[in-house]
């Protein structure tokens, strides 16, 4: 598709962070404070492909994490679309989902659930 006035293409505007292309249609699955999510969209200068959700409510997110809000005001204004409430063992019944075809699903080291520290060996057992 020809996409400017000297016939460049779309592919030739094609940014890439590590493993994901400004051209996948990415799905974030249980953000905590979305700053990965603000992370790709910084580094593809857009956050058009982005779709990213949390399992928190907004409410919650605003009182768990001190920069949730501001993440998520910046990615609203780069373009993605941002999702709270949503179970990832449920995605397939949520109605803004069921019918998306994405090129990369991101689950980034998902809470255990236990009470203690993240990093103590017993928690990530």
């Amino acid at each position: 598709m020809l996409g400017g006035e000297n016939g460049e293409t779309d592919e030739e505007d094609e940014k890439w962070v590590t493993h994901y292309s400004s051209n996948h249609q990415i799905l974030l699955v249980g953000e905590g404070d979305f700053s990965f999510s603000l992370s790709l969209a910084n580094g593809f200068a857009s956050a058009s492909n982005i779709c990213a959700t949390s399992l928190d409510s907004y409410v919650v997110l605003k009182r768990k994490y001190k920069n949730a809000v501001s993440n998520l005001e910046n990615l609203e204004k780069l373009g993605a679309t941002l999702l709270h409430g949503v179970d990832a063992t449920k995605m397939k019944h949520h109605t803004d989902l069921a019918n998306r075809k994405f090129d990369r699903i991101i689950f980034n080291f998902p809470h255990a659930g236990f009470c203690g520290k993240e990093d103590s060996p017993h928690v990530i057992q």
